[in-house]
């Protein structure tokens, strides 16, 4: 070979040394080579960017500074190990930069072998994927945990569930579900804010959460519920026992922004084998159980039973029927008449829905206006009953029976829902009806839960020369002050207390304060449920305006109603 060849392949070699100089300096990933006893012999500038150790610092010294706080400080000599039966290795691991933070590396090492097979340099190569992971965790808790308690939520819920049915298969043991629904927390947002609501969400999944055995998870399943897996049990009991616990959790109160918040809540359980086939049967099982756990008067719990089943379905079959009720005509009003306490005469009627279903027979109201209001139906039922009531109402007047005024209810959905006045101005247009007749009756809880755009929707009822009624007055503890802001001209005395005012003191002194309440602002008092000459002599004194009840008629049909009026005048 001569000279001119030999330097023509030198300044091949030194042009493709440059080039591989080049692409090692510029890499992205921290790459350093190290000889056979893992001596450290260059490292490129991303090894010092993402370790923050200068190459003076490291050549020299071997690799396993890098990773000797991994395990037992072998994590060096367990890859050489492998790389004697391969060229390379891959995997994460975590290090430390010079600074002492941890972080994660993808890494590679690669093995050069000498013409005997041993090793003669490893290539190191890694990236910093401490962000990546990070990243990667925060989805997956955003995805797997609520964001205000930090419990399972329900997508995780329904996870767990599901590996504790199959662990109790294979274990032969049980499994239980928990439904939690604490009671009251309305109020609680109504009156003190959402922010102490959240407060009062966290201390309770706390509070719960210590509850629980080893090995049980709690989650919430959205707004003030929560759910209880409990896999591997052996026994019925072992259920009961968590349960009180958690009930007995919430007996002292909770202490958030200085108020003592006293809260209960009712929990209905489901178990596996027995109470259902499958994850989705035991949720809606352990809701029914938990219905009735309420039913029964909160603060309590009751487990699932066929009984309970058999009334679910039964509610699936009413709400069936009821959303074909309107289009069958299969509602009708019943009227019961208002006394003036000071005559003795026929003030009017309120107007009390019925339902008849051509299978089913009659059904109760307290059955089946809930549900209407669960499935939304109430807003076009609420319409029809209005329109009815002032059609019938009006062609009193065109019987002869003079100005009676009709009292209408609407439900707290109908008032948040729907423009009521414009309902209300719809039924006086077709019916003729004169609206100072007219009264619409709401329930406390929306004056107890309601803002200014209830408050303006009720001020456009009056404006139309309707008056406002508060049904069931002094059960929701509404106070003076709710009622000075609301647009209120009767309340209506809940016929518990008219029941008990000649027994309980604490009652008869309910009422007398209710109705110098209602008087002191201008307002008429009504005494419902009255039943006897006693409980209408108590009223009479004490300065009640109207009532009604079965001392003078149940509910009466149309045309009843227009004799028992004609009757009275006799």
């Amino acid at each position: 070979m001569g000279p001119d060849q030999r330097l023509q392949e030198l300044e091949c070699e030194n042009a493709e040394l440059r080039l591989f100089r080049a692409a090692f300096d510029m890499a992205a990933e921290a790459m350093l080579v190290c000889d056979n006893q893992w001596r450290i012999l260059v490292v490129n500038p991303a090894f010092t960017a993402i370790t923050g150790f200068m190459p003076d610092e490291m050549v020299g010294r071997t690799a396993a500074s890098l990773y000797s706080t991994l395990g037992d400080g072998r994590f060096l000599d367990d890859v050489g190990e492998h790389l004697r039966r391969g060229s390379a290795w891959e995997g994460e691991t975590w290090s430390r930069r010079k600074n002492g933070e941890a972080y994660r590396q993808s890494l590679s090492i690669a093995c050069e072998h000498d013409m005997h097979g041993g090793s003669n340099r490893h290539v190191v190569m890694f990236r910093d994927i401490s962000e990546a992971c990070e990243t990667a965790e925060k989805l997956w808790q955003n995805s797997n945990f609520d964001t205000l308690t930090g419990l399972p939520n329900r997508s995780l819920l329904l996870d767990r569930l599901l590996q504790a049915l199959v662990l109790a298969g294979r274990e032969h043991c049980r499994a239980a579900v928990l439904f939690i629904g604490l009671d009251g927390f309305k109020t609680i947002n109504d009156t003190l804010g959402m922010t102490v609501g959240d407060m009062v969400l966290r201390e309770c999944a706390h509070r719960f959460s210590r509850a629980l055995r080893k090995g049980d998870t709690l989650g919430r399943f959205g707004g003030d519920e929560f759910i209880a897996v409990l896999p591997q049990v052996d026994k019925v009991e072992e259920v009961e026992a968590v349960v009180r616990v958690m009930l007995e959790s919430l007996h002292e109160p909770l202490l958030i922004e200085a108020h003592q918040i006293l809260l209960s809540a009712s929990i209905g359980v489901s178990l596996w084998p027995g109470d259902g086939e499958d994850v989705e049967a035991l949720l809606r099982n352990a809701s029914s159980a938990l219905e009735q756990a309420k039913a029964a008067g909160r603060g309590t719990f009751r487990f699932f039973t066929a009984s309970m089943d058999a009334r679910a379905q039964a509610r699936s079959r009413l709400a069936g029927e009821l959303s074909d009720a309107l289009s069958h005509d299969e509602f009708s009003l019943v009227y019961q008449p208002v006394i003036d306490l000071s005559t003795g005469a026929v003030a009017g009627a309120e107007a009390l829905l019925r339902w008849q279903n051509r299978y089913i027979g009659a059904v109760n109201p307290e059955q089946f206006v809930p549900l209407a209001e669960e499935m939304g139906m109430i807003l076009p039922i609420g319409e029809w009953l209005t329109h009815s009531a002032l059609c019938e109402a009006k062609s009193w007047q065109q019987a002869g029976l003079g100005p009676l005024r009709i009292a209408v209810n609407v439900s707290p959905r109908q008032v948040q829902q729907a423009d009521i006045a414009a309902i209300l101005t719809r039924a006086l247009d077709q019916s003729g009806m004169d609206p100072q007749l007219v009264t619409v009756e709401i329930t406390e809880s929306l004056i107890l839960g309601s803002g200014e755009e209830v408050v303006r929707k009720l001020e456009a009822v009056r404006n139309l020369g309707a008056k406002i009624a508060v049904d069931d007055f002094g059960t929701g503890y509404a106070s003076l002050s709710y009622l000075k802001h609301f647009p209120v001209d009767v309340l209506k005395i809940d016929r518990s207390f008219v029941a008990e005012a000649l027994r309980n003191a604490e009652d008869a002194r309910l009422i007398e304060a209710i109705i110098a309440l209602g008087h002191s602002l201008g307002m008429q008092v009504v005494g419902e449920g009255v039943e006897t000459a006693e409980q209408q002599a108590f009223l009479t004194e004490r300065g009640c305006d109207l009532v009604q009840g079965y001392r003078y008629s149940p509910p009466l049909a149309a045309e009843r109603f227009r004799d028992y009026v004609r009757q009275a005048r006799g």
